[in-house]
């Protein structure tokens, strides 16, 4: 079998009737025939084939059929139904090539189906050796026309909306009539239309109550959903600044004053007590002139130390009463006075069978609100994701939140295609620092930049023209060693890859606004590179980036467990002295073209996990390795925090040493809080947290699982 085969996804048709196997077929990210290069693949057919006036002509949205199979009765409804399900499972995919020998006539069911593309006239048909045909998403499934809803659709809507809301006859017989005729500047509804049947409804409201999601989640780098945030922010800060500098000018100046005014006080009243000394020496004649003029020295020195003593004191004390500067807190930005910049979705429903174009209907809903940038949406914490979900991405809760809702954002420009993948050049060096400008990367992405051959492993997301993410991406030297070290087998069959076939991802920066392209984006570095693995290591104790979290934990090989000294009775001994272990491997993340295609399902249910035992690390190892599912809210709770070394020798300790337990992912993808359980109410889901080294510092948690 060829082993690219693992980087296909294959689609099986069942007959429901006998429960046979009646069709099979499999498609590939570029075309296995005709020995096209992955990177360029559609470059040289457009130079040779006449794709100019086909639309969409681009890698992202092309995916190649690269085997059929069916059985003859059953052909024609295998195909059709075998390219639909890739249409659903390739949301972005807009045309399917084929690929046929030069010297093979197209055959049934594709006859019919595919449009042959014609070569150009001065192309050479035998040195070629193959012909090229293709359809589209509007041929399979049809034209989704998105227009605005009428009451009238009431009735084509009723079926579906019954059919994925939950509790849909609480809402009345005619809720979906009543909410399309209540429309008006700040509420709008739109229909997706296929054949002339309303299909889906999509209802925007730009009546969104912002302030308790500002309270609730952290929105910064999302500009708080308010027009103007950045320049209010800059006038605020510029404003503390200046009334900054104003006072410390002023307390200066009255810190001069005060003592001045001390200073003079004390010289006053010397000046008296010196008038006074004089007449007591003229009174004095008894004395000799040089006693006179040594005793005259002396009462100098000790009148201006004593002079500058009292000054000195004098100044103090008038600087206490004045107090030392205090610079007031820089005040925050009052967002109640800007813009709402967001609108949020009220009612979604979508025939299942068009889930996968649910972006074709978002698109057009945002521009009925040209002046707002973000669509939002809240859903309860354990509910079901609809297809918008695709689209969105989710808001992290700050810590202690306790929202009902997990909060999930969409930006119109992460919306905009076509998004593609390009290799940097020196000369792209100045828009990437500006890119990058304040990021710690940014040193490395400049040295790379400086040179013609380093500037290879740059990689740019570009959207319309524009940056929207950068990556630096290097061969992998020793692939054999992360089979060695990690359960790679759970994912791919090494032996199947060449040493070539696999690179390292150094870093990725992405635009807040872009994180669901990053998949996407690494689909198409992996064609340009022409690599089928990826992987990524990062430090025990680091962050895992939300740019990489599209890639999956590779499981560490289990160490072997530290035994007791012979000099030590385990039995007898309660502590010890640390043992050294060696520092075992970094964490392993890793991806591949299948897991790429394969959408991580996002699980917003709250989970607490009490205590670091070995139990409780097993838990979250298995957890957060599962390749398709992303858990946004998993807190942590143990004394002390997670153990960041070596633990001290226990009979009873499983084998999980300090490294490995960093390396359970709980640093990159979990909260993590040193304290203890304080108070547990299941029946309001809650716990009650109180913090380490804060006396009566407590936290509440909600949880749904714990």
């Amino acid at each position: 079998a060829d082993p690219r085969d693992l980087l296909r996804e294959m689609f099986e048709i069942v007959d429901d009737d006998r429960g046979g196997l009646i069709g099979f077929a499999t498609f590939h990210h570029f075309p296995t025939l005709g020995d096209l290069p992955a990177a360029t693949y559609l470059d040289d057919i457009a130079g040779l084939w006449k794709t100019d006036d086909l639309d969409g002509w681009d890698a992202s949205s092309t995916i190649s059929l690269t085997f059929f199979h069916a059985e003859h009765q059953h052909e024609e409804e295998v195909l059709n139904e075998v390219l639909r399900m890739a249409l659903n499972f390739f949301p972005d995919i807009d045309r399917i090539l084929l690929l046929v020998p030069v010297n093979v006539p197209l055959f049934k069911p594709l006859l019919g189906n595919f449009e042959p593309i014609q070569m150009r006239e001065d192309a050479d048909t035998e040195a070629i050796g193959v012909q090229v045909f293709h359809t589209t998403r509007v041929d399979i499934t049809g034209d989704l026309v998105v227009r605005a809803a009428m009451v009238e659709d009431h009735d084509d809507l009723t079926p579906i909306f019954t059919a994925q809301k939950e509790g849909a006859e609480e809402y009345g017989e005619f809720f979906l009539a009543q909410m399309i005729q209540a429309q008006d500047s700040n509420n709008k509804a739109l229909v997706a239309e296929l054949n002339g049947r309303a299909v889906g409804l999509l209802s925007l409201t730009a009546d969104v109550e912002l302030s308790s999601l500002q309270d609730c989640f952290e929105l910064e780098q999302y500009d708080f959903f308010v027009q103007g945030y950045a320049e209010e922010a800059i006038r605020v800060h510029e404003s503390h600044v200046e009334r900054v500098a104003r006072l410390r000018e002023e307390h200066a100046a009255k810190i001069e004053e005060v003592k001045a005014a001390a200073r003079a006080e004390v010289e006053e009243e010397w000046q008296e007590y010196l008038e006074q000394e004089k007449a007591k020496a003229e009174d004095d004649d008894g004395k000799t002139p040089e006693q006179k003029e040594e005793e005259e020295a002396e009462r100098k020195r000790y009148e201006e130390d004593e002079l500058a003593k009292q000054i000195a004191e004098n100044e103090q004390q008038a600087l206490m009463e004045v107090g030392e500067f205090e610079e007031d807190e820089e005040p925050t930005v009052d967002l109640r006075t800007l813009t709402s910049n967001a609108v949020c979705v009220t009612l979604f429903c979508l025939d299942p069978a068009l889930d996968s174009q649910v972006h074709r209907v978002l698109l057009p809903a945002l521009d009925m609100f040209p002046d707002k940038e973000y669509c939002l949406m809240t859903v309860p914490h354990t509910s079901r994701h609809s297809s918008i979900m695709r689209l969105m991405q989710p808001v992290k809760p700050k810590l202690g939140s306790n929202f009902s809702h997990a909060l999930y954002l969409c930006h119109r420009a992460s919306l905009l295609t076509p998004q593609l993948v390009v290799q940097a050049t020196p000369g792209d060096a100045a828009d990437v620092a500006e890119f990058l400008e304040g990021e710690e990367e940014a040193p490395g992405y400049a040295q790379a930049l400086s040179t013609e051959a380093s500037a290879a492993e740059v990689m740019i997301l570009k959207v319309l023209g524009q940056i929207a993410a950068v990556a630096r991406v290097t061969a992998c030297k020793e692939p054999d060693v992360y089979p060695k070290y990690y359960q790679l087998e759970d994912f791919i069959e090494p032996s199947h890859y060449a040493v070539d076939e696999h690179i390292d991802v150094k870093s990725v920066v992405v635009n807040p606004i872009f994180y669901r392209a990053v998949p996407e984006m690494m689909r198409q570095i992996q064609k340009l590179k022409g690599a089928c693995c990826t992987y990524c290591t990062l430090p025990a104790d680091a962050g895992i980036p939300d740019s990489l979290h599209s890639l999956t934990l590779v499981p560490v090989r289990r160490q072997e467990p530290a035994n007791s000294p012979p000099d030590i009775d385990p039995a007898k001994t309660a502590l010890v002295k640390n043992y050294e272990r060696p520092e075992g491997p970094p964490v392993l993340l890793h991806t591949n073209y299948r897991l790429l295609c394969q959408p991580k399902r996002d699980v917003d249910s709250r989970v607490v996990v009490v205590g670091s035992s070995d139990t409780a690390m097993g838990f979250l190892e298995l957890v957060m390795a599962v390749p398709y599912l992303s858990l946004h809210s998993i807190t942590v709770v143990c004394p002390g925090g997670l153990p960041t070394s070596t633990p001290k020798y226990r009979a009873d300790k499983l084998s999980f040493s300090g490294p490995e337990t960093l390396r359970h992912y709980t640093y990159g993808r979990c909260k993590i809080i040193a304290g203890a359980l304080d108070a547990l109410d299941r029946e309001t889901q809650s716990v009650v947290v109180r913090q380490d080294g804060a006396a009566g510092a407590l936290i509440k948690l909600d949880y749904d699982y714990l």
